[in-house]
């Protein structure tokens, strides 16, 4: 190694190490619940001058359900520390603790009792430590992001609460939670791996962490067998069936569910991104608020602006005071011709859409400032497949635009819209305007106080369609300032 290359590897280390100092917990291991002899534990960060009471943002830390620690916390953490919410970061029991825990048991549903505990445990101490009970956002990367939209979406549910820790008294609800890169419909895992960028695991394996998240990881076991055996009336086959399915996070989405942020990379080897497309998907479908963002060329971990994002996502949604902010959501189409600015949906009962909307009906992100006089608003379409074209629409505005009756549009948005442009989707994502092109407002003809929605049409060139049944993406609302 030269001595020029060696410097600078010197200099990079201590770069990394200057940064890395860990925030500490206001208090440390506090025992949320005991298990036999083995104490349950989470820490407490207090935000600095904050005003009591303060709302909760809730770390669960992941490691494929069988590793991870809830030290040190993640940036988003940081981030809602500085931003005055306590951060509680917990532990909750791990598949390579049998021997620890014995006799109870530390496969599903162990893992979400304990994070229902901690957080009526949280609840039932919230006096005491100046937390406001009304206001609890979880946010979990990996196994915590799956358990962390798993707690979002199982409110209600008896077979999930458990009593770990008592407290029953309290609820175990969440306000907001936040998912990075989760799995969500374990036994199609690898179903939805595509190449590139591939995978690095075979989730059907007896050894993979979802089998022995499930218990079913011995040889000639596994997920796969569970999936041969979906309609084997033999035990334990319909036991095990009935678990998979408790465990993920789409079996339990309502209409009643808080809002959600998703966040996960294009290029995930662990965790497929199609994972949380489905997640995104099923929550357009029953009308939850949320934001999906895929992360072009990101793997299985996520930093830098993301993390402000989701923290102010999360503050938002705490805030019901808030006014709505662009890029906000509205419900899922049904194929019908009502003034909404959705999607279409092939899934059982829907009467339009084509075989690929559901997976692909995911989001349209608005991102910028949304003002006629200084226009910066870029939409992008998040998810899609690759090679396929995007087109990015708006409703066109009384007395102005083109006015073009698109098919797609009518059953969308049930007005005259206007096509802006169109793109061919490159790494899982689009984007209007681009170089060359005029500004959103522009193109749509925007004034100031105007409310405008947009809109992506997408048409799978696999899968032909009449032109009433278009596959559409989410659409979003914009208000235009001065």
């Amino acid at each position: 190694m030269s001595s020029s290359i060696l410097t600078t590897c010197v200099a990079l280390v201590a770069l990394a190490s200057n940064s890395v100092a860990q925030v500490v917990p206001t208090h440390s291991g506090l025992v949320y619940a005991t298990l036999g002899s083995q104490d349950l534990k989470l820490d407490l960060y207090l935000p600095a001058g904050g005003t009591a009471p303060s709302p909760v943002f809730l770390y669960i830390h992941g490691g494929g359900w069988s590793g991870g620690s809830r030290f040190p916390i993640p940036g988003p953490a940081e981030l809602a520390l500085q931003q005055g919410f306590a951060v509680a970061a917990l532990d909750y029991r791990l598949t390579s603790q049998a021997a620890l825990f014995a006799p109870f048991q530390v496969t599903f549903p162990a893992q979400i009792h304990d994070v229902k505990g901690a957080v009526r445990w949280l609840r039932a101490n919230a006096a005491t430590y100046g937390l406001d009970p009304a206001r609890f956002v979880s946010f979990g990367t990996s196994a915590g992001g799956h358990l962390s939209a798993l707690l979002a979406t199982s409110g209600g549910v008896a077979a999930l609460e458990g009593d770990v820790g008592g407290n029953l008294a309290f609820s175990s609800a969440v306000q907001a939670a936040a998912d990075f890169f989760g799995p969500t419909d374990l036994l199609h895992m690898d179903d939805d791996v595509t190449t590139p960028p591939g995978s690095t695991i075979v989730h059907e394996d007896p050894s993979s962490p979802e089998s022995k998240l499930v218990g079913w990881d011995q040889p000639g076991q596994g997920l796969g067998d569970i999936k041969v055996h979906l309609a084997d009336p033999t035990p334990p086959y319909p036991a095990l069936v009935q678990l998979v399915t408790d465990a993920n996070p789409i079996t339990w989405v309502d209409a009643g569910d808080p809002p959600m942020f998703i966040g996960h990379g294009t290029h995930d080897v662990s965790v497929a991104v199609n994972q949380s497309t489905k997640l995104s998907a099923a929550l357009f479908a029953h009308g939850v608020a949320h934001d999906y963002r895929a992360v072009p060329g990101a793997g299985h971990g996520l930093g830098g602006p993301i993390d402000s994002v989701v923290v102010a996502f999360a503050s938002a949604a705490l805030n019901s005071t808030s006014a709505p902010v662009v890029g906000t959501d509205f419900c899922f189409g049904d194929g019908s011709a009502k003034p909404c600015p959705c999607g279409n949906v092939s899934q059982s009962g829907a009467r339009l859409g084509c075989r690929h909307s559901a997976i692909v009906g995911a989001n349209l992100n608005a991102v910028g400032v949304a003002s006629v006089s200084s226009d910066s608003l870029l939409l992008r379409g998040d998810s899609l497949p690759n090679g396929n074209v995007l087109f990015f629409q708006g409703l066109a505005p009384t007395g102005g635009g083109t006015g073009l009756l698109f098919g797609d549009g009518l059953l969308c948005i049930g007005s005259s819209i206007e096509r802006l442009g169109a793109k061919t989707n490159v790494q899982g994502w689009s984007s209007y305007p681009q170089v060359g092109n005029p500004s959103v407002s522009a193109k749509g003809g925007a004034s100031a106080g105007q409310t405008l929605y947009y809109q992506v049409w997408f048409r799978d060139v696999t899968t032909h369609c009449t032109p009433a049944q278009h596959n559409l993406t989410n659409a979003v609302a914009i208000t235009w300032l001065p």
